[in-house]
Order: C-alpha cells, then sequence, then structure tokens
C-alpha cells in the first residue's frame, strides 16, 4: 500500500512558503492551484507548496492572441472632407 501524502492545512502552507495568509491566498488564486477540500478547511501538497513556492502556475497560462490595428478604409465623404480642409 503506498504511503499517504501529508496535507499542510493554509495556516501551515503560508507559513511554509513564507507568506502572511493573505497573500498566501491572493497568490494560489493567482496561480490557479487548487488544494484539496475537507468541509470548510483546504489543505495542499509538499509539491503544491513548492510550485506556490517557485511561482508555477498550475496549468500552462495561455496568452490571448493580440489584435492588430487596421487601417480605416477611406470612403468618398473622409476623402472630400480632407480636401475641404486643405483649401
Amino acid at each position: 500500500m503506498a504511503k499517504e501524502e501529508r496535507l499542510y492545512s493554509v495556516k501551515d502552507a503560508a507559513y511554509a512558503t513564507r507568506l502572511t495568509l493573505n497573500s498566501f491566498r491572493t497568490k494560489v488564486s493567482k496561480l490557479g492551484i487548487k488544494g484539496t477540500k475537507k468541509g470548510a478547511s483546504v489543505f495542499y501538497t509538499k509539491a503544491q507548496l513548492q510550485d506556490i513556492y517557485d511561482n508555477k502556475p498550475s496549468k500552462a497560462v495561455r496568452t490571448l492572441p493580440v489584435k492588430k490595428a487596421r487601417a480605416k478604409k477611406s470612403t468618398t465623404r473622409r476623402i472630400e472632407r480632407k480636401e475641404r480642409a486643405k483649401r
């Protein structure tokens, strides 16, 4: 039978990663790391704590495609307005 992995409570996990409780919770939510829940309390494994300490997100973060700026189509009205402004 495999040895069970030790689970750390939020308070212990924050202490282990050298963070305050508030900054630990913020960091966990930004990295997207999900702990195991038992009732109202959440527990984290040693591997998850190492990822939190190293700032590794739980999944590869995809960057959104960048929209390229396009030149507006010049209409006949805009051309006429520009010509009037030049006069």
